[in-house]
């Protein structure tokens, strides 16, 4: 068989698995690798799945987004690499993160969706805040400017 009609055949079995799913080109190429596609005809359906639509990593990277945030955010170094890790375009992942907030912005959000508004005892705790930050991947100066923003100062 040819590798353009293999491609064709890529194309179709990568679009019946996608249905009405997001997925990103990395998880899509890998699945096609699973089902016995050499990889350079992977690459080249994927490539026409993304000139078509049906592979979008800015929206794919969106849904990872969403799982992020809350108690859950992390800095912009973990969630590049969570994006990578998901299969997102390293190009796609860069832009994603460069309009990211700041690590100091988005590690106040963490300290207000884990502890809540500040009271009396948070300065105290400052240990317990800190480690909670250093373990989603931002660093102690980060941390600490954070912690001076969560309280106001």
């Amino acid at each position: 068989m040819s590798d353009n009609n293999r491609t064709k055949e890529a194309v179709t079995c990568a679009i019946r698995h996608i249905g009405t799913a997001v997925y990103s080109s990395g998880k899509i190429r890998l699945y096609l690798m699973q089902r016995g596609y050499p990889e350079d005809v992977a690459i080249s359906a994927v490539s026409l799945l993304i000139e078509s639509g049906y592979i979008d990593d800015m929206r794919a990277s969106r849904k990872v987004l969403a799982a992020r945030s809350g108690k859950k955010q992390e800095s912009k170094n973990f969630i590049f690499q969570r994006l990578l890790e998901a299969g997102i375009d390293e190009t796609v992942a860069d832009v994603i993160v460069s309009d990211l907030e700041s690590d100091a912005d988005t590690c106040k959000l963490l300290y207000e969706a884990s502890f809540g508004s500040p009271d009396e005892n948070s300065f105290d705790r400052q240990d317990e805040f800190l480690k909670l930050a250093q373990l989603r991947g931002y660093g102690l100066e980060t941390a600490r400017k954070a912690f001076r923003l969560y309280l106001g100062e």
